[in-house]
């Protein structure tokens, strides 16, 4: 009897580790290469009208992007999806100036990490993800 109420105590231990981990709002801590950049929701626009060819990178699940809409226009690489999102990185000009957002930031910057040991040139971070983008009032599609 006391090995199973020993089992229960982790088990409770376990789920609840999980519920926190889950409910996290600030993003994991990473460091950019001097080469990444955030920027500020409000200064996307006028970067794009600056920079035409730019890239948009969500890297948030299929299910955030339908829930919450996306920024328009972005491509959808899932950083969740591993080696399939680095395949398909692997693929995209990496001349281009690139834009990557996630929901808070944790993952673009993986992403963003990511992207640098490739090759990619230019990339910015949306400074909050996609929480600051609609808090800010920036357009979103659905």
């Amino acid at each position: 009897m006391k090995l199973l109420s020993n089992i229960c105590l982790l088990l409770y231990a376990l789920v609840q580790l999980q519920s926190s981990a889950w409910a996290e709002t600030t993003p994991p801590k990473a460091i950019l290469p001097p080469e990444v950049h955030e920027i500020a929701p409000g200064q996307v626009e006028r970067y794009l009208v600056d920079h035409v060819d730019t890239l948009i990178i969500d890297v948030r699940t299929e299910e955030e992007r339908r829930s919450r809409g996306y920024i328009l226009n972005s491509l959808p690489l899932d950083y969740f999806h591993g080696q399939k999102t680095v395949d398909a990185l692997v693929k995209l000009d990496k001349t281009k100036p690139c834009i990557v957002y996630g929901a808070i930031g944790g993952r673009a910057k993986f992403i963003a990490i990511e992207m640098h040991k490739l090759g990619f040139k230019n990339i910015l971070l949306i400074r909050g993800g996609f929480n600051a983008w609609t808090a800010d009032g920036q357009a979103i599609a659905r």
